[in-house]
């Protein structure tokens, strides 16, 4: 170490320079402590250092160092001042390395700068530094504290060392208060008693590999962090978040320590809305990295909420990064409201270390009323993309990507209401299926299955999921009736051009849903019209389990239908009600209780009717016994005629066309004229006739539909004679 009297102090290459020359005022500071330490003399040493009793001599010595309580009192001014010389050239140089410019800044240093902490601070985190490198201190430390287990020096002998000559040991005893830098952030452990001045000096090993170069990226599971040179997706539609953000979010680059306020900008939105996406924003604009912590992993995490709290400010301290917590919502639950006051405790008493600007996202909005002065909380929303906001994100995310003319982004952005997130996930997914498939162009088929990909669904237990099967060349219906369904169709391919581009959105303010009912006999082809118009919109459709939705008990049959709807019109699927008339009845003249409630199921319906802007299919065999006020709501009504003999006909031949083997001898005009039958029933007999022929190993033949076309008759309590059967009655009877 050289003298800095006639030149400017030379900067330290590396740490381990910085730290030799500290140990060399430590090891000068210890030779004071130790001449001047009063010890207990060897014959009683064993007691003194087992604790197991208390001689006179150390009954005396203690006596006098409880007097000793001013530092360095027994010093003779040449110890004092070469004390003073080799202490003012070490900080010297410290204060050069610090401020040199074009060099590496030293891991100490910076944290020394990041924790804002003094000369004492300092000299306290370089001391447990030393002792943790060099084993020789322990020893040492062991000595002069008089027990050979206490191996690491403790606060008082810290105070002794480094506190400045004259002033009162006593003094220093509040920098190892709980809710200290050095007890806080730097120092682990603790003494498991509530004595200050027997607090161990041991360095928490996050900065033991923090000033040695083996930090990891992140040390705990339950943080990211986002810097500024991470890519990042274009800021698309935030607007007016961003500004608010910008307003709010200071310039400065360093945070203070012990900044009069803090602010905490809590973002609410739903997933995927692009709340982390608007802060990473944020931080890069400002050069600066972001620490994001999941609130529902920190939770899950061992330890105490102050103890996981700690380790994340300290975190935010060595990187000099803004914080982030995210899904804080979990913090909201009805369950967890005593970890919400734990939490906001804990960030009460850590407000003084805490980043210039704290952010916090959720789904839900937080009613504060028990933060600190200190916080400063401002409430952002992120309002749900409008169709012309998605419709910017569909082509922003897939820009760059061939597609099939079949694929509408405009339709997309009409049908599925998504938040960016779930709009950037859904192209992530289908442009990876159509690689793996070796694609060039994104079909409209593969997009939409990777949308219905992104949708959460909660309908398992009252709805029952449909795998279209049938297309417009399976239907058998007059032309006026698939002319219907066509046009229906177009209500769902076109809304984005009738409701936005030609603006009567703002003209029809509710009831822009589409909604079908499909009235006929049994087995006339409504469920199969039903599934068509789901294959050719490509959308989901889910089936509603009357018997799950509607309950006995009051109430509970509305719960069910809105849950049902709430779903419906987060995935954008259709709806489809059979036997509809149980829930869509006419309303009657209230008489009892039953009257009453059954009018309030049907009120509540009308209205979910109305507020639902998707795709309603319903079905019924009575349409007279339909409400009058859902017939007024309805966009179609599609009636589904008994099949007449051409169309049964035709029937016959559809089901019996394709792969299986038919016998020659088929006669289509007698079993379409003789057999007045519906398509369902006709294909029952089909199915039936087709497993008889297989199980004899022939083809279908006449004599296999006759005997099924019996079978399904007298199911229906309709006998067949053998008249009935004519020139094929020998085949039956």
């Amino acid at each position: 170490m050289t003298d800095s009297g006639m030149h400017a102090p030379e900067p330290y290459a590396d740490q381990w320079s910085l730290l030799d020359d500290f140990m060399l005022v430590l090891n000068l500071r210890l030779y004071c402590l130790y001449k001047y330490h009063s010890w207990v003399g060897l014959e009683n040493n064993l007691q003194n250092m087992m604790g197991l009793a208390v001689s006179r001599t150390e009954f005396e010595m203690n006596l006098a160092r409880a007097s000793d309580a001013i530092a360095r009192i027994h010093l003779s001014g040449e110890e004092h001042a070469d004390l003073e010389i080799l202490d003012s050239v070490f900080r010297a140089r410290m204060a050069a390395t610090a401020t040199a410019q074009g060099t590496e800044e030293l891991p100490v240093l910076r944290l020394v700068r990041r924790l804002l902490l003094d000369g004492f601070e300092t000299d306290c985190l370089l001391l447990a530094f030393a002792v943790q490198m060099e084993r020789r201190y322990e020893k040492i430390f062991a000595y002069l504290q008089d027990d050979i287990t206490r191996r690491w020096p403790q606060a008082e002998i810290a105070i002794r060392l480094f506190a400045r000559s004259g002033e009162r040991i006593a003094d220093y005893i509040r920098y190892f208060a709980p809710s200290g830098v050095l007890s806080r952030y730097i120092l682990t452990g603790g003494n498991g008693t509530d004595q200050p001045f027997s607090m161990p000096l041991v360095l928490r090993q996050r900065l033991i590999d923090e000033l040695t170069g083996n930090a990891a990226e992140i040390p705990q599971g339950f943080m990211d962090l986002s810097k500024p040179a991470d890519p990042l997706d274009p800021l698309i539609g935030a607007d007016f978040p961003m500004k608010c953000i910008d307003a709010l979010l200071p310039e400065a680059a360093d945070r203070r320590l012990a900044a009069s306020e803090h602010m905490l900008l809590f973002l609410v939105g739903g997933k995927g809305s692009g709340r982390k996406h608007l802060i990473r924003h944020a931080a890069c604009r400002r050069d600066r990295s972001c620490l994001f912590v999941d609130v529902r992993e920190f939770l899950d995490m061992p330890g105490s909420i102050e103890e996981k709290l700690g380790e994340v400010v300290l975190e935010t301290l060595l990187r000099g990064s803004l914080l982030c917590f995210s899904e804080f919502d979990a913090l909201l639950e009805e369950t967890r409201l005593r970890d919400l006051h734990l939490f906001v405790q804990a960030l009460s008493q850590t407000a003084a270390a805490l980043p210039e600007t704290v952010f916090m996202t959720s789904a839900r909005a937080w009613k504060d009323t028990h933060l600190p002065k200190a916080i400063v909380k401002a409430d952002i929303t992120l309002e749900a993309p409008d169709e012309e906001e998605r419709l910017i994100f569909w082509e922003s995310f897939l820009a760059g990507v061939l597609l099939e003319p079949d694929l509408l982004l405009a339709e997309l952005a009409s049908k599925f209401k998504f938040t960016p997130g779930q709009i950037r996930h859904a192209v992530h997914e289908a442009v990876g299926l159509i690689g793996a498939r070796g694609i060039r162009a994104l079909d409209a088929h593969t997009m939409h299955r990777s949308c219905y990909a992104q949708v959460v669904m909660r309908l398992d237990a009252l709805a029952s999921l449909v795998r279209p099967a049938h297309d417009w060349g399976d239907l058998v219906l007059p032309d006026d009736q698939v002319a219907l369904l066509r046009e229906a169709c177009d209500h769902v391919r076109h809304r984005h051009i009738v409701y936005r581009q030609w603006g009567f959105d703002r003209k029809i303010s509710y009831g822009k849903g589409l909604s079908l009912l499909f009235s006929g006999p049994p087995g006339t082809g409504k469920t199969m019209a039903a599934q068509v118009i789901a294959n050719q919109l490509h959308m989901e459709m889910y089936k509603i389990q009357l018997s799950q939705v509607v309950s006995k008990y009051i109430g509970e049959t509305e719960k069910n239908l809105k849950l049902v709807f709430e779903e419906a019109r987060s995935a954008n699927c259709i709806l489809f009600f059979d036997e509809t008339d149980a829930l869509f009845g006419k309303r009657s003249e209230v008489k009892d209780a039953h009257d009453r409630h059954a009018n309030i199921e049907t009120a509540f319906l009308l209205q979910q009717m109305e507020e639902y802007d998707g795709v309603v299919i319903m079905a019924t065999n009575l349409l007279q016994n339909i409400d009058s006020a859902f017939m007024r709501r309805i966009s179609f009504v599609i009636g589904f005629p008994f099949p007449d003999a051409p169309t049964r006909r035709l029937l016959w031949e559809k089901m019996l066309e394709g792969g299986a083997p038919v016998a020659p001898d088929i006669d289509f005009a007698f079993l379409s004229g003789q057999f007045r039958l519906a398509g369902g029933n006709i294909k029952n007999i089909v199915l039936h006739a087709a497993f008889q022929a297989a199980a004899a190993n022939s083809p279908i033949t006449m004599k296999h539909l006759l005997a099924s076309t019996v079978n399904e008759q007298r199911k229906n309590s309709i006998l067949v004679a053998r008249e009935d059967l004519r020139e094929y009655a020998d085949l039956v009877f």
